[in-house]
């Protein structure tokens, strides 16, 4: 069942796109950019110190990458995650798939198994009973089928060791996706550069000479509190948020999208940023922060990452080499 909120995101998203032409190609101040609908969400790709020609060339590229990359990692439709979710089993799975799939597991050994791509049976379960949420055997059933440790690959194949088991790769894909759109970029000759892949961003060199500047969202905006909570520099470096408040199977957002895989229950932190060297990174970790007992804690264990978390009583923690 849709929520009231996450209606209201559709119609908002769709209003968007009806007043905007899409792709969109603009230019201020020496900044070019590109915005096109992808991923359900807006991809926007600025690029500074390039002639107009070069930046829309090459900005281009890295649209077609990331479009392609998509069609590889998605779990809907007929697509090769769709295929593995429903036999349980893939036979020569394509480089993308092979290698955020493996990605995913050395997330899931570093975050001690709170980033599990393999909590989707769980949150199809959530979906389906948002009325009045799951009963305990439901729940049982569904949380025998987790555990990114019994995914294999096995040369190309990729294999799931429990029939029923799925995988959904929605919470690092889109840091990949937006990782390889910056390597075109770089392929392309493009030097500076920022690319927002709906909140999960990667930049490298500057603006003008300046820093790329990046605002942090508030989990509290639903609630009017739309004040953002940091603001901090980009540069060869990568964010990415993640939150309850985005997609929640219910009013008041107890049954969402985030989940605890050694409990099986919703996070209740409202969201989470990560700083990391790489969008993969940063994806994966936001996600496993928001269900972690000590998110902040942990990251100062995590080379060259940081992280900004919010409250459940509206104030933030923030890692020592946070801004």
């Amino acid at each position: 069942m849709l929520t009231r909120r996450f209606f209201l995101r559709c119609l908002s998203a769709a209003a968007a796109t009806a007043a905007l032409p899409l792709p969109a190609f603009a230019r201020d101040d020496d900044v070019t950019a590109e915005t096109r609908l992808m991923m359900g969400t807006f991809v926007t790709v600025k690029t500074a110190g390039a002639s107009a020609a070069h930046a829309a060339d090459a900005a281009g590229a890295a649209f077609e990458r990331m479009a392609e990359l998509v069609e590889s990692l998605t779990r809907h439709g007929s697509s090769p995650l769709g295929e593995l979710n429903a036999s349980g089993r893939l036979r020569d799975a394509s480089r993308p798939l092979l290698a955020v799939t493996r990605a995913a597991s050395r997330m899931h050994g570093l975050t001690g198994g709170a980033f599990d791509p393999t909590v989707l049976p769980l949150l199809d379960l959530l979906e389906r009973r948002s009325d009045g949420g799951p009963d305990p055997r439901e729940l049982a059933e569904a949380s025998e089928l987790m555990g990114m440790n019994r995914v294999r690959v096995e040369g190309r194949d990729i294999v799931f060791e429990r029939r029923g088991m799925k995988m959904s790769l929605d919470g690092i894909a889109k840091g990949y996706v937006a990782d390889e759109g910056a390597r075109a970029l770089r392929e392309a000759g493009v030097k500076n550069f920022l690319i927002d892949a709906g909140g999960d961003i990667v930049a490298q060199g500057s603006k003008n000479g300046a820093p790329w500047r990046v605002a942090v969202e508030n989990p509290r905006k639903y609630r009017g509190d739309a004040a953002y909570p940091a603001v901090i520099s980009l540069a060869g470096q990568a964010l990415a948020t993640s939150g309850v408040y985005e997609n929640a199977f219910d009013e008041r957002g107890e049954l969402n999208h985030l989940i605890n895989p050694a409990t099986g229950r919703c996070a209740v932190l409202p969201g989470a940023s990560a700083l990391a060297p790489s969008a993969m990174e940063a994806d994966a970790l936001a996600t496993a922060l928001c269900v972690m007992a000590g998110p902040v804690e942990f990251m100062e264990n995590v080379p060259r990452a940081a992280c900004l978390i919010a409250l459940p009583d509206g104030t933030f923690r923030r890692s020592s080499r946070w801004g």
